[in-house]
């Protein structure tokens, strides 16, 4: 008999530890990745967080209108500030040029553009977290419109692309020009090779004015002569001689 009230004292001490993990837990957050606009109701101690990831030229803008119901804040401020927002932080760090407590229209006087990369976040509060805030007694309709606008990133990609491709025609061009080099390179060499095989058999006939040799016809008697040049002959850029090394390896005789 004696255990039940501890007993009822130990539930009613889980239950109060149950509700007061969600009073911490309390609160809706939103990630946004393109333009937002969209009509809210926060209840009374509540808020509304939407979180962005921005970089240095990413720009946003804010705008808040209050329907029904008392003031709100509005509050924007870092991934990191957010954290000890929702721990119950006495003191939160925010941008106080985006940030306003106890209004009923709020919007930036200028594009919100960040230092350095990292996530932001936006919060809607409807819950007295500060004495110069608004009482969060009530619940309040809102219209809340975020614009963004990010950089456009340097296209990596496609200029890794084009030079890859400019590279493979270069590639394909050279071996090309190599390739016809290599080709005239070998159609001379084997033209030269002719021409030297072709004076190689080609006869020579030398009227010598000297004495004769011994076993030769007498000097009186009919010598060999060159023969006369042919009519291709007449297109060689050489005077005609049968002794020339020109003449011996002409393509015209």
């Amino acid at each position: 008999m004696t255990r039940r009230p501890y007993l009822t004292l130990a539930l009613g001490f889980i239950f109060l530890l149950v509700c007061a993990q969600g009073t911490l837990a309390y609160g809706t957050e939103k990630k946004l990745t393109a333009n937002y606009a969209e009509d809210l109701l926060i209840s009374a101690g509540d808020y509304k967080a939407f979180m962005v990831h921005l970089a240095p030229g990413d720009t946003m803008k804010l705008t808040v209108r209050v329907g029904l119901g008392e003031e709100i804040d509005v509050y924007t401020m870092s991934k990191k500030d957010f954290d000890d927002y929702k721990a119950g932080a006495q003191l939160v760090s925010y941008y106080s040029q985006f940030s306003k407590e106890s209004l009923k229209y709020f919007e930036y006087s200028s594009s919100f553009e960040p230092v350095q990369e990292g996530d932001y976040v936006v919060v809607i509060d409807n819950l007295p977290k500060t004495t110069t805030g608004a009482p969060g007694a009530t619940d309040v309709s809102c219209t809340v419109k975020v614009d963004l606008q990010f950089k456009a990133a340097f296209p990596y990609l496609m200029v890794i692309g084009v030079i890859a491709a400019i590279g493979a025609v270069a590639a394909v061009i050279l071996v090309v020009v190599w390739m016809k080099k290599k080709r005239a390179d070998i159609d001379e060499m084997e033209a030269q090779k002719k021409r030297a095989e072709a004076a190689k058999v080609r006869p020579i006939f030398i009227n010598s004015q000297g004495p004769a040799a011994p076993g030769a016809p007498p000097m009186g008697s009919p010598s060999m002569q060159a023969p006369p040049p042919t009519s291709s002959c007449k297109a060689c850029p050489h005077v005609y001689d049968p002794t020339s090394a020109n003449c011996i390896a002409c393509e015209y005789r």
